[in-house]
């Protein structure tokens, strides 16, 4: 999926976020990446579009989630490598050092993995949301260690106070623990 841009609202009222996708819909021409109830009692709306249209229903978004709104972003020029870490992770990738970034949203997850990739000469290896994880949300990046080290210190200063849960660095992971990462830890 190649699309320009990206938005996350994340609610804390199911039927709240239920409200959110249908008016994003109606707004705005945007595919629904992901649209679904998380743990515990969230829902997240996840769409990609153009930059003006993903603008566009995000405003509407917001305003219909109001109070409800848990976490939200955009992203106008997302990472090529978000979307392959979401469907099923870039197992092809050859894993040296490895950086675990987890978070209590959905949204500041997608947002620090786009950082990371994006500032630092990481791979993205695996991006997970929500499902299973009690609403949190992690990435797992890969690279030279001084890159990697580089790359979650980055993170951990853009992060916003609160949602990040952790951040762990193994610099030359067991060849047991590459072919579990490489199959998607779950």
């Amino acid at each position: 999926m190649k699309h320009p841009a990206i938005g996350i609202i994340e609610t804390n009222s199911i039927a709240r976020g239920i409200v959110v996708h249908d008016v994003m819909l109606k707004k705005a021409k945007v595919d629904v990446v992901q649209s679904n109830s998380i743990c515990p009692g969230k829902y997240v709306v996840f769409i990609a579009g153009l930059t003006a249209d993903v603008e566009e229903a995000m405003a509407d978004g917001l305003h219909y989630g109001g109070q409800a709104v848990v976490d939200h972003l955009i992203i106008p020029n997302v990472s090529e490598t978000i979307f392959p870490a979401i469907i099923g992770g870039n197992q092809d990738l050859e894993i040296e050092a490895v950086g675990i970034v987890e978070t209590f949203s959905v949204a500041s997850a997608v947002l620090l993995a786009d950082l990371a990739v994006k500032r630092t000469n990481v791979r993205l290896l695996d991006l997970r949301l929500a499902q299973g994880l009690g609403g949190k949300a992690y990435f797992i990046i890969t690279g030279e260690i001084h890159a990697v080290q580089e790359s979650t210190d980055h993170v951990h200063e853009a992060s916003e106070p609160g949602m990040l849960t952790n951040i762990e660095v193994i610099p030359a992971p067991h060849d047991g623990l590459k072919n579990a990462i490489g199959g998607r830890l779950a």
